[in-house]
């Protein structure tokens, strides 16, 4: 029996559309969502008006609803928006930046499949697999699983067990958030389902490469203000959860040491990203939350 299941989508923009080739790319990566979602929103956060993107998705799609905003940090905006969506009689929501699109209709496999009633009412967030324009996708026998936590861009944000949840902790400012908003959900009760075969791509990374003897590695490029939002902010979330998922914080160490490595053996910077990695640990001891620094880049 087919739910009567209503769905929100929210584009958050930090960076002007300049140009038409920019203009196109961002309408094609919109167009692979929009016809999905009853109601589509776009909180602008940069400086500039977006006046040409919104005229071009309501000559196709109608009305769009439209808010320039000051970014308060990455956590609180993702928090605004879950709050602006209970307002409305919306079941999932899904908020979407700049650089993501979904392959292959994996937006609508995954509604089809919530309004058929194939998932379970109890995750409280489902996600595709995220991967980067220039990776392979590699299918799985096993088309789904239960996982610990993820990211919450590009992913159905279960609004009914939003509303009895605790919310986003905008104590991170910047990443990690998502995980613990994944790992509170968890501690309630509720679930996180990862589609294997069903893929949304991100554009927004930088690819390092390295040639040691005739063997060629390839690593990404981490920002260095996530490097110290995300240090900080996952020893506050390894002391919320160890007692609640040690095997999740085991297996988040041995990412960071692994991360850490692949940093030192790529980054041009490595020692000013050692320098800040410090300081957040400093930062943590001295029980900082919040914005740290005034740049935004991501």
């Amino acid at each position: 029996m087919k739910k009567d299941l209503k769905f929100a989508g929210y584009l958050l923009l930090y960076k002007k559309i300049e140009g038409s080739i920019m203009l196109r790319e961002m309408i094609t990566e919109i167009n692979t969502y929009i016809s999905d979602m009853d109601k589509f929103y776009i909180f602008n956060f940069c400086k500039e008006d977006q006046f040409p993107l919104i005229e071009e998705l309501q000559k196709k799609y109608g009305e769009i609803e439209y808010a320039k905003l000051i970014t308060l940090g990455q956590a609180a905006d993702y928090k605004r928006v879950l709050e602006h969506a209970k307002g409305g009689d919306f079941d999932y929501v899904t908020i979407l930046e700049k650089g993501y699109f979904y392959e292959d209709e994996a937006y609508h496999e995954i509604k089809k499949r919530l309004i058929l009633g194939e998932i379970e009412e109890d995750y409280s967030v489902i996600t595709p697999t995220p991967i980067y324009t220039c990776e392979d996708k590699s299918d799985k026998n096993e088309e789904s699983r239960t996982i610990r936590g993820s990211h919450l861009t590009g992913t159905f944000i279960n609004l009914h067990i939003y509303k009895e949840s605790n919310g986003i902790d905008e104590s991170y400012y910047r990443t990690t958030f998502d995980y613990d908003y994944c790992l509170q959900t968890r501690k309630k009760g509720y679930k996180v389902l990862l589609f294997n075969n069903l893929v949304l791509r991100n554009k927004n990374f930088i690819r390092l490469q390295k040639n040691i003897l005739w063997h060629t590695f390839y690593a990404y490029h981490r920002d260095i203000y996530d490097v110290y939002y995300e240090t900080r902010g996952r020893l506050y979330l390894w002391e919320k959860y160890k007692s609640f998922d040690p095997e999740y914080v085991k297996i988040d160490k041995k990412q960071q040491n692994l991360e850490f490595k692949e940093m030192k053996l790529f980054e041009k910077k490595f020692r000013m990203i050692k320098e800040i990695i410090n300081e957040a640990r400093i930062d943590y001891r001295e029980n900082k939350t919040g914005k740290t620094y005034n740049e935004i880049s991501y």
